[in-house]
């Protein structure tokens, strides 16, 4: 049944514009699986929102603005690279952070602070690579992003992505969108959902909005009230992020596939597509998908560490913390600094790079992580485990 949503998905994707049957790519890799970072002499930018120039990568030419202001669609070249990335095969099962969590199809997010990103992002522009469901398009709001690869492990979240975007390709405004999800516009939400993919292959779409708009709603106004409580615009409720965010979409500069974190394949031909594309991958969003992990998958690392990023990418990621106050505690890291972390032998988990017992939180509960590893502390930690283990004692006493 997931091998079938996924050939759907792609095929919906298709549809709309937005992806096809994928290329394959060869990775850009060393054979240790790492690929340098650096991005020297690449060719112009053919992006322009708002006519930014973005002047950290050396010898980059200054960017192609449009008359109206908005991104372009993709040379032909250009989007056989973006679309080149072979899906990854479904998991055998959902995890979660707790048993109670595992299996669960998270189609939309359930953090309440995303606001706490909001300054660390603005306008930070590259490419955008983030999993789970509606918070892709408020963090591409917000950074301006000039390509983003919307990621998930579960075919379920990659379906509901196809729905977003054929819904926000129909409508001109955030009022408009908003509308499509109510009961009220579902005529007018099905009928477009019909025009991006006609015929009975677009019925399976057609399904997953009936049995997930009002789910879908409520998140949605949730967040559109949490955004406007804590003063910040949001694509659902700003005309210009809301702009940026339809134009990326009609200008065939966004993907949802499926990919999963752990495995040597989707998010590293994303690293090599984005590299042959000259663009770094400036946001990285995981939201708590670390913390699944009791150690830090090795192909997690390797993919990680091989991603295109430059001295402004970020890391940003949430940790559970539910049982105190039904919310996260929201962390941004500078997308070098945790490579330099994920290259230590020793390091096992999310909570070696950042202490639970340590932190201090704003009022939002947003901190940030820019504490260079210690390996020595880390194998000393490590030891201190595999002592505890061997003595049949719980590890983490």
């Amino acid at each position: 049944m997931a091998t079938r949503a996924i050939a759907r998905t792609r095929a919906l994707l298709c549809g709309l514009g937005l992806a096809c049957t994928p290329l394959v790519a060869a990775r850009a890799a060393s054979p240790s699986g790492h690929v340098p970072d650096d991005l020297s002499d690449p060719p112009a930018a053919t992006t322009c929102p708002s006519g930014h120039v973005h002047d950290d990568l050396p010898n980059r030419p200054a960017a192609t603005t449009c008359p109206s202001g908005q991104p372009s669609p993709l040379s032909p070249a250009e989007r056989a690279a973006f679309l080149a990335t072979p899906e990854d095969p479904p998991p055998e099962a959902l995890g979660g952070v707790t048993p109670e969590r595992h299996g669960r199809h998270y189609l939309t997010g359930n953090e309440h602070a995303l606001h706490a990103f909001h300054a660390r992002v603005r306008g930070l522009g590259g490419g955008y690579l983030g999993v789970g469901a509606e918070q892709g398009y408020l963090l591409l709001g917000w950074s301006r992003a000039e390509l983003a690869w919307l990621i998930d492990y579960d075919p379920a979240v990659v379906e509901i992505h196809a729905i977003h975007q054929a819904l926000i390709a129909a409508a001109a405004s955030p009022d408009d969108y908003l509308a499509l999800w109510q009961p009220t516009g579902r005529r007018a939400a099905i009928a477009a959902l019909h025009a991006a993919q006609p015929g009975p292959t677009g019925a399976p779409l057609i399904e997953l909005y009936r049995s997930s708009r009002a789910r879908v709603a409520r998140r949605l106004e949730e967040l559109r009230q949490e955004m406007l409580a804590a003063g910040v615009p949001s694509f659902l409720a700003d005309a210009d992020d809301y702009a940026h965010v339809r134009a990326l979409v009609l200008a065939g500069r966004v993907r949802a596939l499926c990919a999963d974190l752990t495995r040597d394949g989707a998010v590293a031909h994303i690293g090599a597509a984005a590299r042959e594309l000259r663009v770094p991958l400036r946001v990285l969003y995981l939201s708590n998908a670390e913390e699944y992990w009791e150690r830090l998958p090795q192909p997690f690392r390797d993919n990680l560490r091989a991603l295109p990023v430059d001295d402004r990418s970020l890391v940003l990621r949430t940790l559970l913390t539910w049982e105190t106050n039904r919310d996260y505690r929201y962390n941004a890291q500078p997308a070098r600094n945790y490579r330099r972390w994920l290259a230590v032998p020793d390091l096992r988990s999310i909570y070696d790079v950042i202490r639970r017992d340590e932190i201090v939180v704003d009022e939002r509960g947003f901190f940030e992580t820019r504490e260079l590893p210690d390996p020595a502390a880390l194998r000393r930690r490590e030891l201190r485990r595999l002592a505890r283990e061997a003595a049949g004692l719980p590890a983490n006493g």
